[in-house]
C-alpha cells in the first residue's frame, strides 16, 4: 500500500523497482501498522531444518535462492484455492 501511495505522490516517476524505493519513507508510512520492528542477527538460513523427512531440490552453494524457500499449510487448514 505504501508503495503505491509512493507512486501517486510521484506520477513523472517511471515503474521502478522494489529496491529504488526511499525504504525511509515507505517505513514511515508503514510503522503506524506494523507495530514493534526489531533487527536482530541470526544463524538462520533458508536451509535450515530442510531435507527432512525427505530430501529436496536445494541450492547449498547460494541458500537465499528463491527455490530454497517454501510455504506450508497452517496445521488444520487447507491451503487457499481462488474461485475459477
Amino acid at each position: 500500500m505504501a508503495a503505491v501511495v509512493w507512486a501517486m505522490k510521484n506520477p513523472v516517476r517511471d515503474v521502478i523497482e522494489p529496491d529504488d524505493l526511499p525504504h525511509d519513507e515507505i517505513l514511515r508510512m508503514c510503522r503506524p501498522y506494523l507495530g514493534n520492528v526489531v533487527g536482530v542477527f541470526t544463524d538462520w538460513s533458508s536451509l535450515s531444518g530442510r531435507d527432512w523427512p525427505f530430501e529436496e531440490d536445494l541450492d547449498r552453494q547460494d541458500p537465499w535462492q528463491l527455490k530454497n524457500f517454501r510455504v506450508t499449510c497452517v496445521a488444520g487448514r487447507p491451503p487457499h484455492r481462488h474461485a475459477a
